[in-house]
């Protein structure tokens, strides 16, 4: 084919379809009216975005900071921490993370209740649900601080559903905005404004509090098994001291020197116990520095803010854009039709 055969192919078809162009103004003037008509029907949409930063512990020393800055860190860390902070964007996006939120209980129109509850709300699902044969179904209820082991097969099945809804349709979001200072971002789009101001922050609340305590749970084992052993030991020295004291300092000759024996044996466990709770007490204080060196810093550089990000059809870009499309549409069409009956397909 040549740069002639082409040219007198578009020629051709221009002609055709100038034939036609009432057809083809019909329908675009008909996507024209949908497009406008949608701009009324389908209902706006919110985003809501919230950044933070993950400052990790773990009391990394000088060394480690200094191979960091060199490009060697990966040769002195254990590579064994599995919830580092690339997990925890895959953990907000986790269904734990999302059945959490959902069951947080949060204060929507006035009024507390659970995040599921405000969903149900939103969406009037309540209505649609009252018209099913499945009773179950019509007496569902999220109350406030139900836990999510307790929820029935229904409930359970509902905020699967919704989950699934969040991920398939894209409305939840966690980006990296700068892995080389911990920077990332939370985006959530819905239909209610205030629902995704609350879903997003609650999200934040859920998973950093998991978060957390997974990162800690060890250092926290750890401090509480010193702190028994602690009270322990206290408790001996504290009753050491009392009988200690009870016993009166009496001159006693030397054929009778034995009855200074129980006080005197009183007197080492008082010294004893004393010495080994000091050295408990510097374990322990130990840890809790071990503690606040592990446990990892999550700090809210923005939070969303009313007004939230609002998307929505304009009338005029409806009006445009259906009728732009039904353009295409009736002119791919109508070219198409022409090309079979050439190849004899149709008549």
């Amino acid at each position: 084919m040549t740069i002639i055969d082409v040219w007198n192919y578009i020629k051709s078809s221009f002609q055709y379809l100038l034939k036609r162009w009432k057809l083809i103004v019909i329908v675009g003037l008909t996507g024209g009216v949908i497009g406008l008509t949608l701009s009324f029907v389908i209902k706006p949409t919110y985003t809501a975005k919230l950044s933070f930063s993950l400052i990790e512990g773990g009391g990394k020393g000088g060394l480690i900071d200094l191979a960091s800055n060199l490009g060697f860190a990966s040769l002195l860390s254990s590579g064994n921490d599995v919830f580092s902070g690339d997990n925890l964007l895959e953990i907000m996006k986790s269904k734990h993370a999302v059945k959490k939120t959902l069951l947080s209980t949060v204060t929507y129109k006035g009024q507390e209740m659970t995040l599921m509850e405000a969903y149900i709300d939103y969406n009037n699902l309540r209505k649609k649900w009252s018209q099913s044969k499945n009773q179950s179904l019509r007496e569902i209820s999220f109350p406030i601080n139900q836990d999510a082991e307790t929820l029935t097969r229904v409930q359970d099945s509902i905020i699967s559903s919704v989950y699934s809804g969040y991920i398939k349709k894209n409305e939840l979001k966690v980006n990296r905005l700068s892995k080389r200072v911990g920077m990332s971002q939370i985006i959530f789009t819905s239909k209610d404004e205030e629902y995704s101001k609350l879903f997003v922050e609650n999200l934040m609340d859920q998973t950093s509090t998991f978060y957390k305590e997974t990162k800690t749970a060890q250092a926290v084992e750890n401090l509480n098994a010193v702190q028994k052993t602690a009270d322990s030991v206290r408790h001996l020295y504290e009753t050491a001291l009392e009988h200690s004291s009870s016993l009166s300092s009496v001159n006693v000759n030397r054929a009778m020197q034995t009855a200074m024996v129980p006080k005197l044996k009183q007197e080492y466990d008082v010294q004893l116990y004393g010495a080994v709770y000091a050295e408990v007490l510097k374990n322990l204080e130990t840890i809790r520095l071990d503690l606040a060196r592990e446990t990892p810093i999550i700090q809210i550089v923005d939070k969303p803010r009313y007004p939230l990000e609002k998307t929505k059809i304009g009338k005029a870009k409806g009006l445009v854009a259906g009728g732009f499309i039904g353009g295409i549409l009736i002119v791919a069409f109508l070219l198409l039709v022409r090309n079979l009956k050439e190849y004899g397909i149709i008549k």
